[in-house]
């Protein structure tokens, strides 16, 4: 006997948030019963969305794809609410995260890694498996979770220990990356963001802490909505603190430079990729998203020394999944960078 799906009605609710029902599509062929098994609530230009939607596309698994709006703004009359701050989203990712037995997020350090910094109730992605009744939130957890259930046409994690310790390990790094800090801070020595990006970048962390305090407001009879919102305060003011912060901004940098080096010796010195044996892997994936990020940033510069990194990132845009995920995607959704140009065609 069948169970009823227990994030059907969730799903429906949080949908209903989405303005435009056109951001509301299939990707891919849903099948005969006509309902794709998964849905991902996800944003276009989020850089933990583009990871998850370049593992799908590698799995060739259709989706429903809910595509949310995730920067307020300013409109004519009053402020216009990022969509996954609403309240149906938050609960719906409240009952998934509860899975993870982490406490919510305390403070800001430019890094999104569940693991490390603790449960965001505010943010995209979260992957709904209705076939399975399960709901997933944290993009690396997500990503993981579609090679265990579905390993063809490609396996992204490798079988063999040594290989699959390796590919885990570069996913580990780059989920600690501080792209929070990279997108939204002012460096005060190398800002080479587009200059539509950093105007709205000059106001973003106000209207994100406007709105949810008028949520906190509004749902005073509601608990646990109210502690995820005033976590999400906690973070948000924090990355206020540090925008503008130059030996904050620096330390970020220079993480990042760090990182980057590393990742010169590891190319030649671990087996996290199968770029070379016509392969690709989860490593391959996160590294592809987040070198385009950082292109895009302004930040290619940084391995302008290493070679091998330069040659892995060039080759990693010409994969149709990345190029289309993370490549096409950033142009399409954010505003134009120079820097992008070079890889615009894949």
């Amino acid at each position: 006997m069948d169970h009823p799906n227990p994030w059907a009605a969730r799903a429906a609710a949080a949908r209903a948030a989405i303005a435009d029902p056109a951001r509301i599509t299939t990707v891919g062929t849903a099948g005969a019963g006509g309902e794709p098994r998964f849905e991902l609530f996800h944003a276009a230009s989020s850089l933990c969305s583009q990871k998850v939607r370049t593992v799908l596309a590698e799995k060739r698994l259709p989706y429903r794809s809910s595509e949310m709006a995730i920067l307020g703004h300013m409109g004519p009359d009053d402020l216009v609410m990022a969509e996954h701050y609403d309240p149906a989203y938050v609960r719906m990712r409240l009952a998934a995260g509860r899975a993870l037995g982490r406490a919510f997020v305390s403070g800001y350090s430019g890094r999104t890694a569940v693991e490390t910094e603790g449960f965001d109730p505010c943010v995209v992605p979260l992957l709904i498996d209705h076939q399975a009744g399960r709901a997933v939130v944290d993009s690396r957890a997500i990503c993981i979770y579609l090679d265990a259930v579905s390993p063809h046409p490609v396996q992204l994690l490798p079988e063999a220990p040594a290989e699959r310790a390796a590919v885990l390990h570069q996913v580990g790094i780059v989920d600690r990356v501080p792209n929070g800090a990279l997108l939204y801070g002012f460096h005060p020595d190398a800002d080479d963001r587009p200059a539509a990006l950093k105007e709205a970048m000059s106001t973003v962390y106000e209207l994100k802490i406007l709105a949810l305090k008028r949520l906190v407001a509004a749902h005073a009879g509601d608990a646990e909505l109210v502690a995820a919102y005033r976590a999400k305060i906690a973070k948000e003011r924090g990355g206020l603190q540090v925008r503008r912060d130059a030996a904050f901004q620096r330390a970020a940098r220079q993480h990042v430079q760090a990182v980057l080096g590393q990742l010169e010796q590891d190319l030649v010195t671990e087996p996290f990729s199968q770029l070379d044996r016509g392969g690709f892997t989860l490593a391959d994936a996160l590294w592809g998203v987040n070198l385009v990020r950082m292109r895009y940033l302004g930040m290619a510069p940084l391995w302008a020394a290493l070679p091998r990194v330069g040659a892995y990132a060039d080759a990693l845009v010409h994969r149709p999944s990345l190029c289309r995920e993370a490549v096409q995607a950033s142009l399409q959704s954010m505003p134009p960078s120079d820097h992008m140009q070079s890889i615009a065609g894949c």
